[in-house]
């Protein structure tokens, strides 16, 4: 009877061929850069002025004004509303990233010293050190951030502006005649005169596509995107774990007059994320271990169970991974001698499935904080295609890397 960690292990994930090779998304990837660096060109040639002391570009960004959409349509706003404005840079050996969540009403990014890393248990006696960050930048589109907020804290100018400072904790200032950022601190992680030299080398530049390191092919009806980028929009600091995340939601969400980033608890969402192998086995072995829920590849009286799809126990019976021609090859030359790929495999009742890459490399979770059949989850997961997490060249813009029409 194999135990729980060799279960785990005998789910890792062939993935069907990709409907895009590897080469594919690199060109692709190869061609969007392009693009930006142009229209970043064109557009920074002659827009550049100052509000409020500090050199911005105004924001090229659609309103919230929602669009038509189908049960099937995965946008409730347009795909521009999601676009980057802002760039990462560094001041006084404080690192703010590029953004690694984005809404339609705000970009976020992290905030780190140079230095700062921990060290996390593999699982498998070693350890890997990541870079950690302690706080985050969240730059507000027009209208959206409620400065009543922050009304009680102390002023602080930051260029020709005037900001609040909320004591060893937030800084928030205008950067824009209706338009906010906020940098969030862990307790003594940023000092004020940190807080103030980071606002005031801020800049905002042309926007630019938001991109997934992923394309999928199916969502329940009803999903429509509300937030995405590199990590959840409830776990942005900490350590740099995790390699792509979006969160769909069925109702809409309220992007005004806002005191802080949403993070979906109030809403019915469904996530998608993405982790590293070594890190997604931990989390596993915290989910199963210690109870008597095992992986499954669905139940048994949902409309697609299949018994013969069930995971092959025999790591021989799995296909090997080739990165250059991103094609699955199967270790004899007779592919109907073999059972149909390993399917994802979910934690029963759970509304939580997971699946690996066929290159084992990473494991890509789905789950919903409603209740939804897991057969819903293993057809999300089934039609998910994983690019590079690690090079944003290869990464996909919401047109390609969402089902259904993207406007």
């Amino acid at each position: 009877m194999p135990d729980m960690r060799e279960l785990l292990q005998a789910a890792h994930a062939g993935e069907p061929p990709m409907r895009h090779s590897t080469d594919d998304f690199v060109a692709g990837g190869r061609s969007r850069r392009a693009r930006r660096r142009a229209a970043w060109a064109a557009g920074a040639a002659g827009m550049m002025l100052a509000v409020a002391g500090v050199a911005v570009v105004p924001q090229v960004v659609a309103g919230h004004r929602t669009v038509p959409a189908s049960a099937n349509d995965p946008m409730r706003y347009p795909a521009t509303a999601f676009d980057h404005t802002l760039t990462g840079y560094t001041v006084r050996g404080i690192e703010v990233s590029d953004p690694v969540n984005v809404t339609s009403g705000y970009q976020q990014a992290r905030i780190r010293r140079g230095d700062e890393t921990t060290r996390l248990d593999r699982g498998d006696g070693t350890f890997e050190q990541v870079e950690v960050s302690g706080s985050v930048l969240t730059v507000y589109r027009d209208g959206i951030f409620d400065p009543a907020a922050v009304s009680g804290g102390e002023q602080v100018r930051i260029g020709k502006a005037t900001g609040r400072y909320v004591s060893n904790t937030m800084l928030a200032w205008p950067y824009g005649p209706d338009a906010w950022a906020v940098i969030r601190s862990a307790p003594g992680h940023l000092s004020l005169d940190d807080m103030v030299h980071v606002a005031e080398a801020m800049r905002i530049g042309p926007s630019r596509p938001a991109t997934l390191p992923w394309r999928m092919t199916y969502l329940p009806a009803g999903y429509q995107l509300s937030s995405m980028g590199l990590v959840a929009d409830d776990s942005l600091s900490g350590a740099y774990v995790q390699r792509g995340d979006a969160r769909f939601t069925r109702q809409p969400e309220s992007f005004s007059g806002l005191s802080g980033p949403l993070t979906g608890e109030d809403a019915d969402s469904l996530r998608i994320k993405v982790f590293p192998r070594w890190y997604g086995e931990n989390q596993l072995s915290i989910l199963f271990g210690g109870t008597a829920v095992h992986p499954s590849a669905g139940p048994s009286n949902s409309s697609s169970y299949d018994p013969s799809y069930g995971p092959s126990l025999d790591p021989s019976m799995w296909p090997s991974y080739a990165p250059p021609t991103g094609i699955s090859d199967w270790p004899t030359s007779n592919p109907s001698a073999h059972p149909p790929l390993v399917d994802p495999f979910c934690a029963p009742g759970q509304s939580r499935c997971f699946r690996y890459t066929a290159d084992g490399a990473y494991l890509i979770e789905a789950t919903t904080t409603t209740p939804e059949p897991d057969a819903e989850l293993i057809q999300v997961l089934r039609g998910t295609r994983l690019a590079d997490p690690d090079d944003p060249a290869t990464w996909s813009e919401l047109g390609e890397a969402l089902p259904g029409p993207v406007r």
